[in-house]
Formats: structure tokens, sequence, C-alpha cells
């Protein structure tokens, strides 16, 4: 990648071979990336160096990285020189080390049970939203029953007293005891 005079305005060597640059890294990561990953992700590319013990010389702050399109990112390795292909060989993925392993397999499994309680809690939730709502839904057809009832029963006093049940929606009348009296 490095080599590749396609690139040189992209990815070039320092002067002395010992590390190379790498100039506007969101063109970088659209351009050459996919030529060489499955990915234009610039910070999985940093991750990877990270992972083969390339460090970054140039220090910028956290949330500026790779976002620049003026910054200028530099990296090195040991074994990763201008002209020494025999290095390349003995450049290997770090292993993980195993406390770390084992510091982010808890941190894994704290997320995970702190996961497990809220969606425990939120079945719980859910199940009282749902009581709620049946009850809601079986008064709501309580009160419509007692609303035909009612209804039935005005209908059957403007019988009584002669009156239409139009008659009765549409004037102005008042039940007082079992009569009906018009008021206007």
């Amino acid at each position: 990648m490095v080599e590749d005079g396609r690139h040189q305005n992209l990815i070039s060597w320092n002067p002395t071979g010992t590390s190379f640059f790498v100039y506007n890294a969101p063109q970088f990561a659209q351009e050459v990336l996919p030529e060489y990953f499955k990915h234009s992700n610039f910070s999985s590319f940093v991750r990877l160096l990270n992972m083969y013990g390339f460090h970054k010389i140039n220090k910028s702050p956290r949330g500026q990285r790779g976002h620049n399109e003026n910054e200028i990112w530099e990296f090195s390795h040991p074994k990763f020189q201008h002209g020494r292909a025999d290095l390349l060989k003995s450049i290997k993925r770090k292993a993980m080390d195993s406390e770390l392993l084992r510091r982010e397999t808890g941190d894994i499994q704290a997320s995970f049970a702190s996961l497990q309680m809220s969606q425990a809690d939120l079945l719980r939730q859910f199940n009282t939203l749902q009581e709620s709502f049946t009850n809601i839904l079986q008064s709501f057809e309580e009160t419509k029953k007692v609303q035909q009832q009612q209804d039935i029963m005005i209908r059957q006093l403007a019988e009584r007293q002669g009156l239409s049940p139009d008659e009765l929606i549409k004037g102005n009348y008042i039940l007082l005891s079992n009569d009906i009296h018009t008021k206007r």
C-alpha cells in the first residue's frame, strides 16, 4: 500500500523510511482502504495497525482524529522500514493479554446481566400496562352497558309521555321524578 505509486498523495514513507504518513484520512479511507480491505473505515484501519504493534507518532486529541482532511497521521513499527521486506514476516498480531481478556469478559458479563435486569424490568412494566389497558377496556364496556340501559329507560319514559325519541332528543326536556317536563 505504501509502495503503490498511485496513492503517494495519500500515503507515503517518511524521508528516512522508518515510518509512513497518511494524508487526508477521509479521502484515504474512501479511495485506498477498499483496495486492500473489505471496508473503508479509517478507525478500523488504525485499530488494525495497533493490533500489529504500529504506533501513531503525531498525537492529536481523540475527538478530532481522522476527521480533518489537513491532518497528517504518522505510524511506525520497528520492523516496518522502507526497502526491508525481509523484516515484514516478523510483524505479528499481538496476542491479547489474558488479564485484559478477563477484564473485558467480566465487563461483557456485567453488561449482559444489566441488560437482563433491564429486560425483566421492561417486561414487568409491559405487563402492568397491559393489565391497566385490560381494566380500562373492561370499564369502558361496563360504562357502555350502563349508557345503553339508561338510553332504554329514557326511551321508555318518553313513550309513556307520548313523545317520540326524536322529539325527546331535539327538544329541551328535563326528567323530574317519573315525569318529563318541557323547559322552554
